[in-house]
């Protein structure tokens, strides 16, 4: 099919050298800053995708001392919606995250209490056995396993680990099948061998989707006493809140590279721009306005940076996908290719450089004089 002579895309295509390093600029830095907020973001599912247990219950602890008081204790049970609680008593082991070491709990629970457990977290024994009364033994879920490169009869806690110390060998005996991190042990264990023995609260709503609605009331009820609720919500305020300022810097790192694309894209413009004056002359000088060229201009410009907005978001998926696979995920850590924010993150390059770009440009064809360009060429 015969194009247009003067039609944008028959330019691009016959003259590669003038569209393509600005398209791979573009693409490049889009591909830069989608991958960096996409591991920036990576950060924040991971945190919130370890603690996900907290989705299924409530957590109370007391405040100066070993246990809840007697009144704390009955009016968590006469929580509206409450369905069951019960003691646990926690030790901890460590986490990898990207960055760095972050403590994960070991629930200490009674051996009839730990399927329920289980499967109130969505998870199903899938290898192995549940950990014996008083036995130093832990089951994990897949995940866990996979970030702390364990398997089965490996030792997750010992006398030798400073930062997952315990008195004597801990084992891993069962894999839990199914997303969400967990690690249970006996509560008979955690109490003989770790001290303060503090004796927590699981608190369960009848129902798991009336769960938040169960957490809100528990944090407003026991605001300013001896306890603190710990709750997914909360998780999530505070991992947020935790990471503000990172996404601040963020935002302005992406700005200021906007800036410099845009100032470098605006002089390639130009400079590709005064290499076709006598073209743009002899089309002014047959009857084309300057508001038509302008039109074209913008045509052109438009068109390459849309394709190089494109084909930066393409790169950058293929990109974090790949990453996604090989490196994180067994890792037992998360990234989202399509992550959103990522993408919106990368608007304000092609927009900023199509700004410069028409502006600089435009401004020149205000003042151009297409009779001295002609008789220049003629001469």
């Amino acid at each position: 099919m015969k194009r247009h002579p003067l039609s944008p895309v028959l330019f691009l295509l016959r003259n590669p050298g003038r569209s393509l390093p600005l398209a791979l600029v573009l693409a490049m830095a889009v591909l830069t800053i989608a991958s960096v907020v996409a591991l920036l973001n990576s950060i924040d599912r991971t945190i919130l995708k370890i603690y996900d247990y907290n989705r299924y219950f409530a957590a109370v602890t007391p405040r100066g001392g070993e246990m809840l008081k007697p009144e704390l204790r009955a009016l968590v049970e006469r929580a509206p919606g409450v369905g069951e609680v019960y003691e646990t008593i926690v030790c901890f082991m460590n986490a990898e995250t990207i960055v760095g070491k972050m403590p994960f709990v070991i629930f200490g629970v009674p051996p009839n209490k730990m399927e329920q457990l289980v499967s109130r977290c969505g998870l199903t024994l899938g290898a192995g056995r549940y950990p014996a009364p008083g036995a130093p033994e832990v089951a994990l879920s897949e995940p866990l396993m996979r970030n702390k490169k364990l398997r089965l009869g490996d030792v997750v806690l010992s006398p030798l680990t400073p930062d997952q110390y315990s008195p004597v060998p801990v084992r891993v005996v069962g894999v839990l099948k199914g997303d969400t991190w967990l690690a249970i042990t006996t509560e008979e264990f955690t109490r003989t061998h770790f001290f303060p023995p503090l004796r927590n609260l699981l608190v369960f709503a009848a129902n798991v989707r009336q769960q938040p609605k169960l957490d809100r009331w528990l944090r407003e009820h026991l605001r300013g006493k001896q306890a603190r609720v710990w709750t997914y919500a909360e998780l999530q305020q505070e991992t947020h809140r935790a990471f503000r300022n990172l996404y601040f810097i963020t935002g302005v790192v992406v700005m200021l590279v906007s800036l410099m694309l845009a100032t470098m894209t605006g002089l390639l413009a130009n400079i590709y721009f005064q290499q076709r004056l006598v073209e743009f002359g002899l089309l002014q000088a047959i009857g084309y306005t300057r508001r038509s060229l302008l039109i074209r201009v913008s045509s052109e410009t438009i068109l390459i940076v849309l394709l190089s907005w494109v084909l930066g978001v393409v790169v950058a998926f293929g990109v974090l996908s790949w990453a996604k696979s090989s490196v994180m995920e067994p890792r037992g850590l998360y990234l989202e290719p399509l992550d959103p924010i990522a993408y919106r993150y990368t608007l304000p390059v092609p927009i900023m450089v199509l700004l410069f770009a028409l502006g600089t440009i435009g401004w020149r064809l205000r003042t151009f004089d297409p009779v001295a360009i002609v008789e220049r060429r003629i001469v």
